[in-house]
């Protein structure tokens, strides 16, 4: 899935910013999911993994703000 916007990583109070690329989720245990989140150039790379209730929560957030 193709993503719109910026991917801002901040570490040790150093911040870079990357240009859109793709997000890909992938099962990361029996109840969860991970999340990567990829730069066009594949240069910032995230990975962010979610409990299914965490999955919840996210869905439920995002539904509510659109």
């Amino acid at each position: 899935m193709k993503w719109a916007g910026n991917l801002t990583l901040k570490m040790d109070e150093k911040e870079d910013t990357y240009s859109p690329g793709s997000i890909e989720a992938e099962r990361y245990a029996e109840d969860a999911i991970a999340l990567k989140l990829s730069s066009s150039d594949n240069r910032g790379i995230v990975t962010v993994r979610l409990s299914k209730e965490e999955c919840k929560n996210l869905i439920n957030e995002l539904t509510q703000r659109l």
